[in-house]
């Protein structure tokens, strides 16, 4: 121990002497640069550090002993080890001459008798070392949990989905599957219960909400399936799980009025939508049971047959459609100039499920009316007429936004203003004035009858359009103008009605012939009355369906109302 005490001493000796020199250095350094803030710390720091002293002393010396007996115990083993070693080294040196068995049996007695009397150094050690290997063991612990991937196990039905870092992940699949289910009615909403575990996963492992999604509808076949639905006007009618038949079908419907019409836009009537989702399993129908709504009616063919008075606008009007609408479906009537009792009628076509609309835009040339401009010619014999100038129509192109549904012209509407072709060319007519001396012309007409109204009359509004549209003439003239008998004969009916012909004249001419003189203001002539031709039997007036001053005028042969116009001549 004295030699190696001396050989360290000028070691530290001189350690101490570089260390002194530099802290030397330092402390002038310091102290020239803040000697004045420096002295003042200083001294401060003296004085607090003998007062810390002073206070710690005892703790520290405390520490300072329990420090050098644990270094000493800590060393103790060792050092005795070391020695122990180099003993037994000298002891079997010493039986070296012995040989190799003596020299073995030299060391092992010492060292028995060494531990022996040194065994409680060890017990000292062990002390030392149980705390720290403890504490190694909990740090290591620690360690190998935090750098656990715990997570949460998903079951669903009683089989594992996924695993996920916590229970939101699972919402956020659940909220996505949600969102895209299509309820259609009142059926229950889908409920899927889950259960979690708590346990360890890899991160690969770990699902994120989309495959949450996938897994939860892979395990939910039951309930759910995905599908597409059809709704007409928003209304469900079914979902199928072949989307592509069912499009299909719907392109067919549509397909010939494509071919029909190429030029125009093709569409349903009805607003038709495919959606495609999530449907609960009872909303799922077999695609025939769609397939078989596209081809039945919804609606039948519907007619009426004509009656005995009956007019267009009477059974327009009795089954909700217009006058146009029944010219539509019926072309025979020619717009009203042709119809006759027992004719059936179509008041509606049969209309199919799912209804098909055509708009397309059509340019057709139309004929401008030509205008009829009349002129009084006092040389000419009252009622008679002369065209002087033949009129000749014009022709224009109309556009039209036509709309058909399935095949039926719907509507037709113009689009901006008809381009003129070619200009209409009035028509001149010079009417008679000439009036006899007893008020009228009574030349009889081929049909042996003379013009019924006297001086006033102005124009024809209406003529003769078939025994059950309109069945005379309307000859207008001024309130008061009188009406004479077209031919003699006995007056079979002179009264009012409520309506129809308000107050009006009938005669029998015999041979089956009857004239009839309608809407007057007045009468003068009476039931069973004779009259003569030429004879004033009423005035002309508004009684009656009338809207304004005219006489209304008939000819009935065998009970058959007939055109008038040849038996007085007339053709205004």
């Amino acid at each position: 121990m004295a030699q190696n005490t001396a050989a360290v001493s000028p070691l530290l000796r001189q350690a101490k002497g570089r260390l002194g020199q530099l802290f030397y250095q330092v402390g002038e350094s310091a102290e020239y640069a803040a000697i004045r803030f420096g002295r003042g710390v200083r001294e401060s720091g003296r004085f607090a550090a003998r007062l810390l002293g002073l206070l710690l002393r005892p703790i520290g010396a405390s520490i300072v002993r329990a420090l050098r007996e644990a270094a000493e115990d800590l060393t103790a083993p060792v050092r005795r080890l070391r020695s122990g070693f180099a003993h037994i080294r000298q002891a079997m040196a010493a039986e070296r001459q012995n040989g190799a068995g003596a020299m073995l049996a030299a060391a092992g007695r010492y060292l028995v008798s060494g531990v022996r009397a040194y065994g409680y150094l060890g017990k000292n050690l062990l002390y030392y070392l149980l705390p720290l290997g403890a504490g190694a063991v909990f740090v290591l612990t620690v360690f190998v949990t935090l750098n656990q991937n715990f997570a949460l196990a998903v079951n669903c039905n009683g089989n594992l989905i996924g695993y996920v870092s916590q229970e939101s992940v699972y919402e956020d699949a659940a909220r996505m599957v949600e969102g895209q289910i299509i309820y259609t009615g009142s059926e229950e909403k889908w409920n899927l219960e889950p259960s979690f575990t708590i346990t360890t996963a890899s991160q690969q492992q770990m699902s994120d909400s989309q495959t949450l999604v996938n897994e939860i509808l892979t395990n939910s076949g039951a309930e759910i399936t995905q599908a597409t639905g059809l709704y007409v006007d928003d209304q469900f009618y079914g979902a199928t799980t072949d989307e592509e038949a069912l499009q299909q079908a719907i392109d067919a419907i549509k397909a010939p009025y494509a071919e029909q019409y190429p030029d125009a836009e093709i569409q349903f009537v009805q607003n038709v939508q495919l959606r495609s989702g999530l449907y609960l399993n009872e909303s799922i129908k077999p695609y025939s049971d769609l397939e078989a709504l596209f081809t039945q009616p919804v609606e039948g063919q519907r007619t009426y047959v004509v009656q005995d008075g009956d007019t267009p606008w009477s059974i327009a009007l009795s089954n909700n459609i217009t006058v146009d609408e029944l010219y539509a479906l019926n072309p025979e009537l020619d717009n009203g100039n042709y119809m006759v009792v027992g004719m059936q009628l179509v008041i509606s076509q049969s209309v199919s499920f799912l209804q098909v609309q055509a708009v397309r835009t059509e340019v057709a040339q139309e004929t401008i009316p030509y205008q009829t401009i009349t002129t009084e010619d006092d040389e000419l014999s009252y009622g008679k007429t002369k065209v002087t100038q033949e009129g000749v129509d014009g022709v224009q192109e109309v556009t039209y936004q036509v709309t058909y549904i399935d095949g039926q012209e719907a509507s037709r509407v113009q689009v901006g203003d008809p381009v003129v072709i070619s200009e209409p060319v009035d028509e001149l007519i010079s009417e008679g004035t000439f009036v006899s001396t007893e008020g009228m012309n009574r030349t009889p007409s081929s049909g042996g009858m003379i013009f019924p109204i006297g001086p006033g009359f102005t124009y024809q509004s209406r003529g003769f359009y078939g025994a059950y549209s309109h069945n005379g003439l309307d000859l207008c003239a001024a309130h008061g103008t009188p009406i004479y008998a077209a031919q003699s004969g006995t007056v079979v009916y002179a009264s009012a009605t409520a309506g129809g012909y308000g107050i009006h004249v009938e005669i029998d001419h015999g041979g089956g012939v009857h004239t009839l003189y309608g809407h007057c203001s007045a009468l003068a002539v009476s039931y069973g009355q004779y009259v003569t031709q030429g004879q004033v039997i009423a005035y002309v007036g508004s009684t009656g369906n009338s809207t304004g001053n005219h006489c209304h005028f008939e000819v009935i042969v065998n009970g058959s109302r007939v055109n008038p116009a040849p038996y007085i001549g007339f053709y205004g």
